[in-house]
């Protein structure tokens, strides 16, 4: 499982646990002879599964950068604004970012270099994608594609090909 239902699956088993343990609580406060409103169980739970949700979403990109080889290099990050999750706007969450390995660069008998760029996604799969570096003619090929002209602020350009005639500026 993976994406959205990892996520709906998640949220499911805090608000069943904070369920059970609002539910304790509130009977042991009962009998002591006190009388909690009865709002407070549905309120908690609901509390505790946008509080999971909101930690699941802002955690996320930690938890995957943690996970990638240790010399891998984020090249950029996407951050979201999401209407259904209003506090984004005060803060955007990472969704998506691209990672070079510097492992999978390699020389090409024409004086390119090749590396994998991965491409990962919050709730998709990741795909790596293969791109060509001409470093000394300051282009880029993506797989299948055309060379185009190098930005000087392209940040996989500059991973790949720094020391190698890399655009600077």
């Amino acid at each position: 499982m993976n994406g959205i239902g990892t996520d709906l699956l998640g949220v499911i088993a805090v608000g069943i646990g904070a369920a059970a343990v609002l539910y304790a609580g509130m009977h042991a406060v009962r009998r002591f002879g006190l009388s909690p409103a009865a709002w407070l169980l549905p309120a908690g739970i609901g509390l505790s599964m946008v509080a999971y949700s909101v930690w699941s979403d802002y955690g996320w990109y930690g938890r995957a950068v943690d996970q990638l080889p240790q010399d891998a290099q984020v090249l950029l990050v996407g951050r979201e604004k999401l209407p259904w999750a209003p506090w984004t706007y005060l803060a955007p969450v990472a969704m998506r970012f691209a990672v070079l390995d510097p492992a999978t660069v390699s020389d090409g008998d024409d004086g390119t270099r090749h590396a994998q760029i991965m491409l990962v996604e919050r709730r998709g799969r990741t795909v790596v994608v293969p791109q060509d570096f001409d470093c000394q003619g300051q282009r880029i090929r993506p797989a299948r594609g055309d060379w185009t002209p190098a930005q000087a602020d392209d940040p996989a350009y500059a991973a790949v090909c720094s020391g190698q005639g890399a655009i600077h500026g």
